[in-house]
């Protein structure tokens, strides 16, 4: 393990009573509290009924340095500034003003911080449909826009989730099952390091998000195809700005009505608002596939130091495992020329 890493220090519990009155003290609100699920967090949905709004709060993991946790509030209200109709959570002042404030759980500092909740169906429970790949790639481009010039000391992060480090997860293969899948990560990972990590340095480089996964996107429950919510700024860094798109697509590869169909309409409605550089579209189908080796590396990894969360953990492996298979086995050359095809500006 990693001492003091966010990944293997487990927060102290916190009931949803100790949660409730917290949150009243610090920020004068009050509802309904029941707990979210979380990687590393502790965090709480708020049903405020007597407002309308409903609310997440966080408590940030003891481990996180409070400059990093304080660079990713800044980056929400940053966004909020630039895009205002852009849909990621507003930040809520304690009742001193401030964006975030600190509580004492167990002997452990924890940063406190409340957030608006978005409304939506979350899309990993939403159908996948064309327009909503598309919703999803111009959604992201307009909240890569809106970080551009997004500065702050926070956003230089050693993150094991940070595609550029993809060649740092070997270490952590030896978790996962013996076999053929396994030798399939190990070779590409290997790949990587000699051939796409050299390149990554000369590419625009700025805040990025960095995780959207279909837990982390809310669209509308009529149609499935508005983008009402952009959450979780956990992973926020600075990073190739291309390494955003290939982790959004990361979790798409084996759905569409064609092949690689969800990775040719997102791609195209992201390019379409940020165009990508000749060098990014190159190396964008790798960068896919790194997300992906990254995914089931740390998985792994993280599923043998905490089988009782396993599930949670887990819930993306197996899609990992066969998109990784398509990026890097017979129809690698396919992929590479339908998102090259969709970069291409008409």
């Amino acid at each position: 393990m990693i001492p003091g890493d966010v990944l293997t220090t487990v927060a102290p519990p916190i009931s949803p009573d100790e949660a409730g009155a917290m949150m009243q003290r610090c920020f004068g609100v009050t509802g309904t509290v029941r707990t979210l699920s979380s990687e590393r967090d502790r965090n709480f949905h708020i049903a405020a009924a007597a407002e309308g709004q409903g609310y997440v709060l966080k408590f940030t993991n003891p481990a996180e340095p409070q400059l990093v946790t304080s660079f990713q509030t800044a980056a929400m209200q940053h966004v909020a500034a630039r895009d205002p109709s852009l849909p990621v959570p507003r930040v809520v002042p304690t009742l001193d003003g401030e964006a975030q404030t600190t509580v004492l759980i167990d002997g452990q500092t924890m940063v406190l911080r409340l957030l608006t909740y978005l409304e939506g169906t979350p899309l990993h429970a939403a159908p996948a449909s064309p327009g909503q790949m598309r919703a999803l790639g111009a959604t992201l481009a307009r909240l890569d826009l809106a970080l551009g010039d997004y500065e702050h000391p926070g956003s230089e992060r050693d993150l094991l989730w940070d595609i550029t480090r993809t060649a740092g997860v070997a270490d952590r293969l030896h978790y996962l099952p013996d076999g053929p899948r396994r030798l399939m990560v190990e070779r590409f990972v290997t790949r990587f390091a000699e051939r796409v990590a050299p390149r990554l340095p000369a590419l625009r480089h700025q805040v990025i998000h960095n995780d959207l996964n279909p837990h982390n996107a809310v669209v509308d429950p009529v149609g499935h195809e508005t983008v009402t919510g952009i959450i979780d700024f956990g992973d926020a860094l600075k990073a190739p700005l291309v390494n955003d798109l290939a982790t959004a697509l990361a979790y798409h590869v084996t759905s569409g009505e064609t092949p690689f169909g969800s990775l040719v309409e997102m791609t195209r409605a992201y390019t379409a608002v940020l165009p990508l550089t000749p060098e990014e579209v190159e190396l964008l189908p790798d960068l896919v596939a790194a997300r992906l080796a990254l995914t089931i590396g740390i998985t792994g990894w993280r599923a043998a130091e905490y089988p009782d969360n396993a599930p949670y953990i887990l819930r993306n492996s197996e899609r990992a495992y066969a998109g990784l298979e398509k990026l890097t086995g017979d129809e690698a050359a396919t992929a590479h020329r339908l998102l090259n095809l969709a970069c291409q500006r008409v």
